[in-house]
């Protein structure tokens, strides 16, 4: 009887994601079974570009999510389901710009590691190969980025106590689609103290463009917001609203769709501290397809904007990565392949 209620099971899940028609797959080959008993996946985004969260390209970042089980986040290699660091951090952390996994919820708790136990955790990420490493501390710099005038993009770099304006060319890791804004420093800076951000003038009331990374501007500057970049194709936001535009800077996906990824810390006047956003990103575009959420369903799109997977038919997803896509179903996660 067990052997007939698997195999049932299994009949229920090949057929509800497999089908004749649009926005099914036509035969579901898992690659991992579901068996993860996750409570989320979402990409690792990325403090190095805090314009907008992007998720990491970096040779050994790609291709590493984040997974939630009730011990806490850990790191999930997309490509074999291991897991790192299974209950290492309180909240999603995101990477700094020195390449660190940082959890700010770890210390809003008052939660520490000793530099034995960061050891230990950091050995577990290099074993599923991951350059990923824990934080003792938040550190590293972050970029912005800055068209003039004339249109000429840069990288608006920002330490702890300083401000560079530097070329693109100079700044690894950069997707080949990155979010721009226009602008110049306000003319009363003196130079004395380090800038921020506050301190340039934006023009087109601070909206976006899309750019290449090498600078070429690809859009007007009329989105909210843009992010989660990749070479294929970048989120772009209007009226509160995400959507898609690709590397010719057409808008291939329409803004219909929610943020439901990520999280920020924004200071609680109220509680006298730091406290997390949640659900404030879109899903990065990846191998000619996006996870997209709308009225709480998931669904994943393809660049001609027609269905992958039709929304409801997953109870959730992740960015497809070396041709897997990693979805929920029956309350449990598993790869499956993508179609060719």
């Amino acid at each position: 009887m067990k052997r007939l209620a698997a195999l049932a099971l299994a009949a229920a899940l090949s057929l509800s994601l497999s089908g004749c028609g649009a926005g099914t797959l036509r035969s579901m080959e898992w690659a991992i079974r579901p068996a993860y008993e996750f409570e989320a996946v979402e990409p690792v985004a990325d403090t190095a570009t805090v314009a907008a969260g992007m998720v990491s390209q970096r040779p050994g970042e790609a291709g590493y999510y984040l997974a939630k089980t009730a011990a806490g986040w850990g790191v999930l290699d997309a490509a074999s389901g291991g897991v790192a660091a299974p209950a290492a951090f309180v909240t999603q952390p995101i990477r700094c710009g020195a390449g660190h996994l940082y959890d700010a919820g770890l210390y809003e708790g008052e939660r520490w590691y000793s530099w034995e136990e960061l050891e230990a955790l950091d050995a577990q990420l290099e074993d599923i190969g991951t350059s990923f490493r824990m934080e003792v501390g938040h550190g590293g710099g972050s970029n912005r980025f800055l068209a003039d005038g004339a249109g000429a993009v840069s990288a608006v770099s920002f330490g702890e106590a300083s401000m560079t304006i530097r070329p693109l060319s100079e700044i690894e890791g950069l997707p080949g689609l990155v979010p721009v804004q226009q602008g110049a420093l306000r003319a009363g800076w003196t130079g004395e103290d380090p800038a921020s951000w506050e301190d340039f003038v934006l023009e087109h009331d601070g909206r976006f463009a899309v750019a290449a990374s090498d600078g070429t501007l690809l859009t007007d500057f009329v989105y909210e917001a843009a992010c989660m970049g990749t070479g294929e194709a970048i989120a772009v936001c209007k009226e509160g609203k995400w959507g898609y535009v690709d590397a010719s800077g057409r808008e291939i996906i329409l803004c219909e769709y929610e943020p439901f990824w990520g999280v920020k810390w924004e200071w609680n006047e109220a509680a006298g501290k730091s406290e997390p956003v949640t659900g404030i990103y879109p899903a990065p575009f990846t191998e000619g397809c996006v996870v997209v959420k709308r009225d709480g369903q998931t669904g994943v799109l393809k660049a001609d904007g027609s269905w992958l997977l039709k929304p409801g038919q997953v109870e959730d997803a992740a960015p497809a990565f070396g041709g897997l896509l990693w979805v929920k179903t029956g309350g449990k996660w598993g790869a499956a392949k993508l179609p060719e």
